[in-house]
């Protein structure tokens, strides 16, 4: 049975204010990505169905791509999307580093309230992938943890700012 990553914060700000850092394209690209990276995003469609597309700078290196492809959105609770390393038109590309990172991979961010302290829980997990693409991810889990944490932790500090 495939175990999926999982990682949670809390912020101390109104899940309305949270909400919105994940959902418009202006706040996305303040902090999602590795820490070091400027994120230009070419493309957000936030319905399912609809397309994030990105491109992660680094300095001194070519653009790395990625995209989202989300398939459920439930306003102020959920969101659902598979995420994948992409080439420049937003099609499927495999990872720069590893032929044996999966295609893709299921996230799925939940959203909850209480006393004005909104907890952000997500859950990563291959889609669609073969025995060695699974053996990839879940030797990849502390790099994910210093990943996902880094982005949570830029996605603090674009609630403070």
């Amino acid at each position: 049975m495939t175990q999926a990553f999982t990682i949670s914060r809390q912020y101390p700000q109104p899940l309305a204010k949270v909400w919105q850092a994940w959902t418009e394209a202006e706040r996305l690209q303040q902090w999602w990505g590795p820490q070091g990276c400027k994120l230009e995003v070419k493309r957000l469609e936030f319905r399912p169905g609809g397309f994030f597309h990105y491109a992660m700078l680094f300095a001194g290196m070519p653009a790395m791509w990625g995209r989202f492809n989300y398939r459920e959105i439930v306003p102020q609770e959920r969101i659902v999307w598979l995420n994948s390393f992409a080439n420049e038109h937003c099609g499927i590309a495999r990872a720069p580093f590893s032929e044996a990172c999966p295609l893709e991979i299921e996230n799925t961010v939940t959203f909850s309230e209480r006393d004005g302290v909104t907890t952000v829980s997500l859950s990563a997990i291959p889609f669609g992938e073969t025995a060695a693409e699974y053996q990839f991810f879940d030797e990849l889990r502390p790099s994910m943890q210093q990943g996902y944490g880094g982005t949570l932790d830029q996605l603090e500090a674009h609630l403070r700012a």
